[in-house]
């Protein structure tokens, strides 16, 4: 009978007796474990030992990563260490990752975000582990750190976690009386009439309908991007936040980055959601401005790409977004946010028409 593999990932020097105690324990559980150190991980002829291990992944349906204090070995083809190399191949691959970290090191995070040219020594060799750490928590998917002071912590973690993955499966095969839709990024179309928009006179109006119309096709070039919907709906939310809370000035929302990161994540992970919205007439950045005693702090700006015509999309933006929860509500408005709804000035003017009416 067929196993499921599990790829061990981590340094080998520091963590070789919790990967034979790990391997023993999920052998008893009927897994097939791919130890490097294990006499049984098979080795490609004619490549790099390095590479052997990334050979090796595509052959694994599970990866369990380890992080321990000690960085390892620099992958002979970057300047990564291997295990980060291991780990960007799983998530080419799109296998399921579970991390682990050492409670040791996670409480040094703090102090190195602080200050990053302290001592680390003797729990951390190489402050390079912190931004790899980073780099997993700040990942769109698998990226739930579980702590660890001993191997048994990652034995007992692992034995729940795949029976919970044995669960699901069981009720993935179960027939259900009625199937609920799958929740995807649907978009409504833009509306034919934006008779509601707000304005003094038509001008003004007319410049509304015409920033409405540029976020629109904005997002809607967000959303057709080949990434997957996980990013997108992180993009989506960065968004939001921004004019939610920032204030609108021609092409630019500003919002303190404190603000953002209280609502939304921090720079790093900010800084990755930015980087990637591309050609979609709308960037994300970081900046500083100073206050009226001349004190500097963070920023997080949304800028829109210009355009010939008058169109003030940051302030269409925001009016959108202050509409939606004037409309429906804290909670149920960035639902119809991610479905680009702007129906909210339609129905508005149909409103005032039946008021008019009555009265």
């Amino acid at each position: 009978m067929a196993k499921p593999r599990i790829f061990l990932s981590s340094t080998c020097f520091d963590l070789g007796d919790a990967r034979a105690e790990l391997t023993s324990h999920l052998e008893g559980c009927g897994f097939e474990v791919l130890n490097s150190q294990s006499g049984k991980f098979g080795v490609k002829p004619k490549v790099h030992s390095h590479d052997a291990c990334l050979v090796m992944m595509e052959q694994a349906d599970y990866v369990v990563l380890i992080i321990g204090g000690r960085r390892g070995g620099t992958y002979v083809g970057s300047e990564k260490s291997i295990t980060n190399e291991e780990i960007r191949a799983a998530q080419k691959l799109d296998r399921p990752i579970f991390a682990f970290l050492d409670k040791r090191v996670d409480a040094l995070r703090a102090t190195y975000r602080k200050n990053p040219g302290a001592d680390f020594a003797p729990t951390v060799d190489d402050v390079r582990i912190f931004d790899f750490v980073d780099t997993i928590a700040a990942g769109h998917e698998d990226n739930w750190l579980r702590l660890f002071d001993n191997v048994t912590d990652i034995k007992s973690a692992l034995t729940a976690q795949f029976a919970y993955i044995l669960l699901l499966y069981s009720q993935s095969l179960r027939k259900r009386a009625a199937k609920t839709p799958a929740k995807g990024l649907r978009t409504v179309p833009f509306p034919a009439s934006l008779d509601g928009v707000p304005g003094d006179d038509e001008a003004e109006r007319t410049v509304a309908r015409a920033g409405l119309r540029q976020v629109y096709d904005c997002l809607k070039a967000l959303l057709a991007a080949d990434v997957k919907d996980g990013i997108k709906g992180e993009q989506l939310k960065s968004i939001w936040v921004i004019a939610r809370h920032g204030d609108a000035d021609d092409r630019r929302l500003k919002v303190r980055e404190d603000r953002f990161k209280a609502s939304a994540w921090g720079k790093y992970r900010g800084e990755r959601v930015f980087a990637q919205m591309t050609d979609c007439g709308i960037n994300g950045e970081y900046g500083f401005d100073e206050d009226s005693l001349g004190r500097a702090y963070g920023t997080v700006e949304l800028v829109f790409d210009s355009k010939k015509q008058e169109t003030y999309p940051a302030q269409a933006l925001k009016m959108w977004v202050t509409t939606l929860i004037k409309r429906h509500g804290e909670d149920d408005s960035l639902d119809f946010f991610r479905r680009l709804d702007m129906r909210v000035f339609e129905e508005s003017s149909k409103t005032k028409k039946v008021g008019k009416t009555k009265a």
